[in-house]
């Protein structure tokens, strides 16, 4: 009967075990380890293996344990010689090569120079399809124990036992025994161990005799023998072993533990040694500690938050070196330490428009990570000392506060203040020294434009006792505003530094300063770049002249941020207008004023400009274009146009009156009709609305059929003169007349004159003589009825002045016939428009 069993082979660790069984007799199954699904890494045979050990086995020469470094032959003995079957080793997961095998005899292999202690071998059969191990092995190597070395015995005064050690040498990998004899004279002592120490009663010494003392190991590969140890009472004597009482963390400039204990030595005479084992580490360090008092002492270095294993043991200081055992282990956490360097410090200083403050801009870096344990909880500024100290407390996640302090500058110090302790203070230096400052010389930009290297010197001797303590070095981008100041701390005895994280095409302005014991002093800076690109934008150009052949450009830089370099010169390409033209560049220094004049074509031309770094040729500028202008005839072709312009101005501004003035010239050198103008009945308002209205009269003579150009009022006069005859009032149509014939008419239009006889007043206003009405006609008594007589104007001419002196001026109110004597003239003044006249005959001539 047989078992079978699947069995997975990995090279992982073997943890389950399946079978598939046939048959009744589960005794018969032979055992089988069986690797898991998830941990196979490579099969070597198909996935199901028959453990079937009657088909065969193993056998090995020499057989196991064998002495490491050995050739070894296996032999995988078959129980049945059959046809088309493979046989196979596999040692520890790694198929072994066929030696040799005859028809139906073991298959041998060779393992040669084996080395490792421990491994196993399998045997497979592949047949049919299935795979059977038919056989298994164990080796185990070994090999001879070594000289066992460092015999060290020792004991107290209180203690019975002497406890003796030494050092086994290499691992022998097989079960060795350790023989020690102690001799003395004739008498001989015998003690077995299976470690590489032994405890021997201290009864059996005496205390005036010497012994020796052997150690020797043997096991089934050899034997070794130790040198002879000469032992004696007084030379194994060490003192007691100590025991901690109390360990407590100290504080100091790093974290240091401070351990007590106690012994029933005199601890004046000996010195303490202390070693220590982090709970995640195997080994042990030893360390020199500070002794503190009697019994008390303090080992420095300790790491923050980790648990140590201390032990303590003590030393004789006088003779042979003798150390007593590792008191027993205590552990203890260390705490979080506390920062214990002060901080990096510097400012910046600005004027306040108030004379008695001033604004500091205080800067600070934070510390290192590792210089202390937990969180950093904010930073503590204090100005001042004593009662009158001020303090304030910044959020953690600041670098920088400003404040206005006093023109003569307090002291001003500065603390980080974290979960385990606050930093000493860092005093900020805000005096000046007055010194002049180191000069910097060079700014070397790195390979990748990532960084500068900046180096300074002294240009000037400096003051005594004005010994430098440090410099800052400090950096920032131009234009200012764009990003945050850098700053670095550098020892006094280093005249250069490396500054990093720089961008490329950005222009940097570096200063440096010198802080003493007399203060901060002046500042020496420089502008560099870490590396330079080409510009991005061209100059903005413009042209101040252009003649026939040359002309003269300006320009304006671009942008520092656009410049993203030194610009070492300028290219102006200037060309025609013409489509094909051809450009003409014209190199530029740039240094210098932004000007220069440039010969060019005749005729209009097309002007550009680009810049030029260290990088190449940026950007061309703004496109324009420009022409000549004709030169000028001399400052009278400058006043001439002027002159024709303003005398243009003023004739057309005063055409009507000078246009009338010759016209008056004229008519005085010529006859007096010449200046007449006639009246054109054509446009008279009066006919006009006589036909619109259908309004005629036969008794109307046409001789009075004037027009009244406006409203008509006699002008007031003085009060001698008789009262106006009352007429009658016109009536509704004649006022319609009236108002429609009555409207605005040039000064120098025609005036008519009407020549009117006066109504004589009857004593009966009711009664009329209708020979009046037809004498006069309807129309012009209407007319007078319906203006407005002012009795100045109406006036009795008992004689007639022929010269005309009496009438007022003659170019404007002109008579129109030669009034006789006795006559009546009646002015009839208008509001606007002409001034008719009229002439009323006297009642003399009227009875005539």
């Amino acid at each position: 009967m047989y078992g079978r069993k699947c069995v997975f082979v990995s090279g992982s660790k073997m943890v389950k075990e399946a079978l598939v069984t046939h048959g009744k007799n589960l005794d018969a199954v032979s055992y089988a380890e069986v690797f898991p699904p998830n941990a196979i890494s490579g099969v070597l045979f198909g996935s199901c293996q028959v453990f079937d050990t009657s088909r065969g086995h193993l056998s090995m020469e020499p057989p196991s344990p064998f002495l490491l470094g050995s050739d070894l032959v296996v032999y995988c003995h078959i129980t049945a010689c059959e046809r088309g079957s493979r046989v196979s080793l596999v040692l520890d997961n790694e198929p072994v090569a066929l030696w040799k095998r005859d028809e139906c005899s073991p298959a041998v292999f060779r393992l040669t120079n084996v080395q490792r202690p421990s491994s196993n071998l399998l045997c497979k059969l592949r047949k049919d399809g299935l795979t059977y191990i038919v056989g298994g092995l164990d080796l185990r190597g070994g090999r001879p124990p070594d000289k066992p070395e460092n015999i060290t015995c020792a004991t107290t005064l209180r203690s019975h036992l002497v406890e003796c050690w030494w050092r086994l040498g290499r691992d022998t990998h097989v079960p060795t025994s350790y023989n020690v004899s102690l001799s003395s004279g004739n008498s001989t002592w015998y003690w077995t161990s299976e470690a590489d120490k032994l405890v021997l009663p201290r009864a059996v010494l005496d205390v005036n005799e010497r012994y020796q003392l052997a150690v020797s190991a043997h096991n089934r590969f050899g034997r070794s023998q130790s040198d002879p140890f000469s032992l004696e009472h007084k030379d194994i004597l060490i003192p007691e072993t100590p025991r901690i009482t109390h360990v407590y963390f100290g504080k100091s400039s790093t974290l240091a533990a401070v351990l007590r204990w106690e012994t029933p030595d005199d601890s004046s005479q000996l010195t303490a040694t202390v070693r220590l084992q982090p709970d995640n580490s195997s080994s042990w360090d030893a360390r020199e500690a500070t002794r503190l008092g009697r019994d008390e002492v303090r080992v420095d270095g300790l790491e923050p938050l980790v648990d140590y294993h201390l032990q303590i043991r003590m030393c004789t200081t006088t003779g042979v070196r003798k150390c007593s055992k590792w008191s027993p282990a205590m552990m203890r956490r260390s705490p979080g330490k506390g920062p214990s360097q002060p901080l990096h410090v510097w400012r910046i200083l600005s004027n306040h428009k108030t004379s008695s403050l001033q604004n500091v801009t205080v800067l600070w870096k934070a510390p290192h990570p590792e210089s202390y344990s937990g969180q950093v909880e904010g930073y503590k500024l204090v100005l001042g000392r004593g009662p009158t100290a001020w303090e304030v407390m910044c959020a953690a996640s600041l670098s920088q506060f400003s404040l206005l302090v006093p023109a003569d500058l307090p002291p001003l110090c500065v603390s980080v203040v974290t979960s385990y302790g606050m930093s000493p203070p860092a005093s900020v230096p805000l005096a000046l020294s007055g010194d002049p400052g180191p000069a910097v010389r060079l700014a070397v930009p790195a390979a990748n434009g990532s960084a500068l290297l900046v180096s300074w010197e002294w240009t000037k001797p400096r003051a005594p006792g004005s010994e430098e303590l440090y410099y800052v070095l400090d950096w920032i981008s131009v234009p200012v505003g764009k990003r945050e100041l850098g700053w670095k701390k550098v020892p006094v005895d280093q005249n250069n530094a490396s500054i990093t994280g720089m961008s490329v095409g950005v222009r940097y302005n570096i200063s440096v300063y010198s802080v003493s014991g007399g203060g901060v002093s002046m500042l020496s800076s420089i502008l560099a770049y870490s590396g330079q690109l080409k510009p991005v934008a061209g100059p903005i150009v413009s042209v101040l002249v252009h003649r026939a052949t040359r002309l003269l450009v300006q320009w304006e830089d671009p942008a520092v941020e656009q410049q993203r370099g030194f610009i070492t010169n300028y290219t102006i390409y200037l060309r025609t207008l013409h489509v094909h033209s051809q450009e003409m560049p014209t190199v530029v220094a740039a240094w210098g004023r932004r000007q220069a004049w440039l010969e060019c074509p005749e005729g209009a031309v097309a002007i550009q400009m680009s810049a030029y770094t260290s990088a190449g040729e940026g950007r061309r500028g703004n496109l324009i274009s420009s022409q000549p202008k004709e030169p000028a005839a001399g400052p009278v072709a400058l006043v001439l146009p002027v002159i024709a312009v303003v005398a243009f101005t003023v004739l057309v501004a005063c055409w009507s009156c000078i246009r009338r003035r010759i016209k008056q010239q004229c008519a005085s050198w010529g006859p007096d009709w010449w200046g007449k103008k006639l009246p054109k009945p054509g446009n008279s308002q009066a006919i006009k609305q006589l036909k619109l209205d259908s309004w005629s009269d036969p008794s109307f003579p046409d001789t009075d059929s004037d027009p009244l150009l406006s409203l008509i009022s006699f002008a007031s006069g003085e009060d001698s003169q008789p009262p106006v005859p009352s007429m009658q009032h016109p009536t509704k149509a004649e006022t319609r007349f009236l108002e429609a014939v009555v409207t605005e008419t040039p000064d120098h239009g025609y005036k008519p004159q009407l020549t009117a006889v006066p109504r004589v007043e009857q004593p009966d206003q009711d009664q009329t003589d209708p020979t009046e009405e037809n004498r006069f006609g309807s129309p012009l008594g209407n007319l007078l009825s319906s203006v407005e007589l002012d009795s100045s104007t109406w006036r009795h001419t008992p004689e007639l002045d022929p010269d005309r002196s009496n009438w007022g001026d003659p170019e404007n109110h002109p008579p129109a016939v030669d009034l006789q004597k006795g006559q009546t003239v009646v002015e009839v003044s208008l509001t606007k428009g002409y001034i008719p006249q009229i002439c009323i005959p006297s009642s003399g001539q009227e009875a005539e």
